[in-house]
């Protein structure tokens, strides 16, 4: 029979060690961020990241308002960012004051274009934003190969590319400043992030930056409170413990994806090239103009199959807080068409293969 049962675009997969350890923090009554699963996860962290140095934070959006900070941009300062991202990937440069520079994707590929990097590049350049969008990795080699000589910092955004890698490079390694989030990510323990980085100048002025002064004098900087709890870092510490075998996991719904969509007449795929290791964070097709019904459509009758879809996001520089008539989408050709044809497929780890395989089908039955 038929499986008709609704299936989520994302679902965490929480059957490792998270009621132990939550129960653990009730027992102790360690619910704060001084219990020891901070300290775990951030050990964790360093460990597979492959760096010198882990803070664990509120979210992956704070840690990049901290990133910013830690690295003095203020007013007037051009931070480039790409237009085809999140809102947490530029927001934080516009709260510190900073002006957000747009940067178009590569062609069938979603992450930063280090050649349109370059024309972006101004003596008001203080910082890049790398984001693993996705989880797909961005080029680190070729994008600090223009950076690097001009000593502009890179921070990654790795909310959504935990565990990818490209020509070898973990996401989160090599950055100036790596920004992770936990909210229902390749890690999901519902809140929390990460800084990762290997500066000890940088690692110094975080640990600053994430703790509000308790008797108000102490403090040089403004520091909010952006501390992860003990009972977020014990769910994120038992997704940590497993994630590969998590990754693993949404590799293989994309392998089955690559595999079924081939040959579908207006569906268009788009497979990681033999550099990279992409962990899908999301899996995207792109429906083409020669699809029977059009992208929307297609949304809506999945929906009508129990099926969850959603569009990729929108160009970060068309939204209502930062749209200029004078940098028009256009600019953008590459992020333009991929928020153009782009859709998110049900991606998790608890998909089963005849889930998979059921979205695979309805799909074909539409084309």
């Amino acid at each position: 029979m038929k499986d008709e049962s609704f299936i989520n675009l994302d679902a965490p997969s929480l059957d490792g060690n998270e009621r132990k350890y939550l129960n653990e923090c009730i027992d102790t009554g360690w619910v704060s961020w001084q219990g020891d699963f901070v300290g775990r996860t951030e050990k964790y962290m360093r460990e597979y990241c492959g760096t010198k140095h882990c803070l664990t934070v509120v979210n992956g959006t704070y840690a990049m308002v901290m990133a910013l900070q830690a690295l003095g941009i203020g007013p007037g300062d051009e931070v480039i960012v790409p237009t085809l991202t999140m809102s947490a990937s530029a927001f934080p440069v516009t709260s510190v004051g900073g002006k957000v520079v747009w940067v178009d994707c590569i062609k069938n590929g979603f992450v930063i274009d280090p050649e349109h990097l370059k024309s972006k590049i101004t003596n008001k350049t203080k910082a890049v934003v790398a984001v693993h969008l996705y989880g797909r990795a961005v080029d680190m080699n070729a994008l600090k190969q223009i950076t690097e000589p001009l000593g502009i910092p890179i921070i990654e955004d790795v909310a959504e590319g935990l565990g990818a890698s490209f020509d070898g490079i973990m996401a989160g390694f090599s950055g100036d400043i790596s920004c992770h989030s936990y909210h229902n990510k390749i890690v999901a323990s519902g809140e929390g992030g990460a800084i990762t980085l290997n500066d000890d100048t940088l690692h110094e002025k975080l640990i600053k930056l994430r703790t509000a002064s308790p008797n108000n004098y102490e403090m040089d900087s403004i520091a909010l409170n952006n501390r992860m709890s003990n009972i977020s870092s014990a769910v994120a510490l038992a997704q940590l413990e497993r994630i590969e075998h998590l990754i693993e996991k949404r590799r293989n719904v994309a392998r089955l994806y690559d595999e079924g969509l081939e040959g579908i007449n207006g569906i268009k795929t788009y497979p990681e090239n033999e550099k990279e290791r992409c962990v899908y964070w999301r899996y995207q097709i792109g429906v083409l103009p020669e699809f029977r019904i059009s992208k929307l459509e297609l949304i809506s009758e999945l929906e009508k199959k129990n099926i969850s879809t959603r569009t990729i996001f929108s160009l970060m520089s068309e939204s209502p807080a930062y749209k200029n008539e004078n940098d028009p989408a256009s600019n953008y050709p590459n992020s333009l068409e991929a928020t153009s044809l782009a859709l998110d497929l049900p991606t998790s780890p608890i998909l089963t293969d005849g889930q998979v395989l059921r979205v695979i089908d309805a799909i074909r039955e539409l084309s």
